[in-house]
């Protein structure tokens, strides 16, 4: 992984987290809203962390880590855009909740 590489992950998650923050809670089921709170946590706390952490701080376990969870994030993201229905990225960002997860665990 290379600087180019994490800024790819991090504009990733950041687009996922925009995704999820843009849907309005008061229209979901409440497992809807279930499934979006934890998804919206994940991804909060991922873009905190990879905000924080500057990509010449990171091991070389790290960044290889991220390396693998970067072209599963970067397929999430690709899969949200243009996304209009809430249902549709629930659906994609709850199926994908463990690298978000994964992502902010490497960067603790």
């Amino acid at each position: 992984m290379n600087k180019e590489d994490y800024s790819a992950l991090r504009k990733a998650v950041e687009d996922t987290f925009t995704s999820l923050y843009v849907i309005d809670a008061g229209s979901l089921t409440p497992s809807q809203r279930q499934t979006h709170q934890e998804a919206l946590a994940a991804a909060y706390l991922a873009v905190i962390r990879l905000e924080n952490k500057k990509f010449s701080e990171l091991t070389a376990q790290a960044q290889q880590k991220l390396d693998s969870l970067r072209s599963s994030a970067i397929a999430m993201q690709e899969q949200l855009a243009g996304l209009k229905k809430a249902t549709q990225t629930l659906e994609i960002v709850g199926g994908m909740l463990d690298v978000l997860a994964t992502i902010a665990k490497i960067l603790a």
